[in-house]
């Protein structure tokens, strides 16, 4: 039995630290996903023409300073576009970026995502992010049909029946960075006595915890 419980106690510490590894290496860049799967082409833009998704409510609190979409112009070098990132109501344009031209069409198999920098945005209020062909072909913004997000998209001001494939981005951060980020938007759904500090202790305690007990009950399987 004192071999079972040496074994145990071996995998345990192997099995925290894999845990804890992977928490320090892996990295996201990802602030926050409108949700919209890259499934079709879902506003082609003509030169000079934009398409735009609103409202974007990112959480509270967040930062972020690139803007993520998917763009196909049908075998051709890909046109400049700009990312507009303005506030929901259209009065205030908040930051912008440009993608210079060249770039390849989007790819099913890899959904290689062009990521534009905007500049430092700290939402205090629904945004519209719009994307403007500059260019002189057009272009098509990948997304989905409008039916996971809660947002609506617009080309050159008429609605569509499809949404665009939008992430908010800043720079990696590892996931041990992420967790107070994680747990603070979980405890919004919870009962008011539950802070992210309750969602973090709960965390350590399942991860490490339920090791522990187990490892005391091969301990009493011993002594017995």
């Amino acid at each position: 039995m004192r071999s079972a419980v040496a074994g145990f106690a071996v995998v345990m510490v192997v099995g925290l630290a894999a845990v804890l590894g992977l928490a320090l290496t892996q990295r996201s860049s990802l602030v926050y996903s409108l949700g919209v799967n890259p499934a079709l082409s879902a506003a082609t833009l003509t030169p000079g023409a934009r398409a735009c998704q609103a409202p974007v409510r990112p959480p509270t609190g967040v930062t972020f300073d690139r803007v993520g979409i998917l763009l196909d112009a049908a075998g051709q070098p890909g046109p400049p576009v700009r990312v507009e990132v303005r506030e929901a109501d259209g009065r205030r344009q908040l930051a912008s970026g440009r993608l210079e031209p060249g770039y390849p069409d989007f790819d099913p198999a890899r959904k290689r995502e062009q990521v534009v920098r905007v500049g430092t945005v700290e939402p205090a209020a629904p945004l519209e992010i719009c994307v403007v062909n500059e260019g002189d072909v057009p272009v098509s913004v990948i997304g989905q049909l409008g039916i996971a997000s809660t947002t609506s998209a617009t080309a050159s001001g008429r609605p569509l029946t499809t949404d665009l494939t939008i992430n908010l981005r800043t720079g990696e951060r590892s996931l041990a960075a992420l967790l107070p980020d994680i747990a603070e938007r979980a405890s919004r759904f919870r009962a008011g006595w539950v802070s992210p500090a309750v969602y973090l202790v709960l965390a350590v305690a399942i991860v490490a915890g339920a090791p522990l007990l187990l490892a005391r009950g091969f301990a009493r399987l011993e002594e017995r």
